[in-house]
């Protein structure tokens, strides 16, 4: 949604986080109330790993304020705002990094594994938490919480509102299912964005106009997406998402090939 703002409507990167965070807090409302009683979220991870994104949160928020003050770049002798060059570069390579994850696991995974093991569940390091949605329950908490506090930096600076960060995340890192991953992450992108909302709107990074626009289609395309989503598989799902993701990548790659050679 950021990206889309800044290349489709041309807003400073600033306002399109901030605009974009707030959207994403209500269609996750919205899409939370949804999967009541569906068994797909992890409330205890979810809440696990905000704790560790509300320091992030601050941490990205700061970042932002220094990088709207910064003085533009000079790249091939034409004036980049920080904010907006910055954040297209970022978008980048976080999802083209995400892309290709996702295609190699679903090139070499045609089906679900039989049992799903994140990669945190290889560190050894007490203290222990459970969480009954994985396959492989216990956890140490160090890795979990770290995860929050990167996922709460790229919340409050990229405006990623966590779910297309958190889902993969869930999935290859904490070891759960993808129709668990997409419910809780749903709930940790409620939590996250509400305080980055928050932090922004103390900013003055809104455009309600552009908000209360964005509320209507959210609220409609959550609908519909949550009742799809709980009706696919896992791979099914994973595979629509790679789609979304390099949609992305290509879209955000062409406006910065364009605003730096043109």
């Amino acid at each position: 949604m950021t990206p889309a703002i800044m290349v489709l409507l041309g807003l400073p990167g600033n306002v399109a986080v901030g605009t974009s965070l707030g959207a994403v807090f209500a269609s996750a409302s919205f899409a939370v109330l949804k999967r009541r009683g569906s068994n797909t979220i992890d409330v205890k991870l979810a809440v696990t790993t905000a704790c560790g994104s509300i320091g992030g949160i601050l941490v990205g928020l700061g970042i932002m304020e220094s990088l709207k003050k910064a003085r533009p770049l000079v790249i091939l002798g034409k004036e980049q705002a920080v904010v907006q060059y910055v954040l297209l570069c970022s978008y980048v390579a976080l999802l083209t990094l995400i892309a290709a994850v996702m295609i190699f696991d679903l090139y070499h995974n045609s089906r679900s594994p039989a049992k799903r093991v994140g990669l945190f569940s290889k560190i050894k390091i007490p203290p222990y938490l459970r969480f009954n949605s994985l396959e492989e329950p216990k956890l140490s908490l160090l890795p979990v919480v770290c995860l929050g506090v990167v996922i709460g930096i790229l919340t409050a600076l990229m405006g990623v509102g966590g779910g297309i960060i958190m889902l993969p995340a869930l999935i290859y890192f904490i070891g759960q299912r993808t129709v668990k991953a997409a419910g809780t992450s749903l709930l940790l992108v409620w939590i996250s964005s509400a305080i980055s909302a928050t932090g922004h709107i103390s900013a003055g990074n809104i455009d309600w106009p552009l908000l209360g626009c964005m509320l209507i289609g959210g609220i409609i395309g959550t609908n519909f997406g949550t009742i799809t989503g709980l009706k696919l598989s896992g791979h099914r799902i994973r595979s629509y998402f790679v789609y979304v993701v390099v949609l992305a990548v290509l879209m955000v790659g062409f406006k910065l090939f364009e605003v730096t050679f043109f």
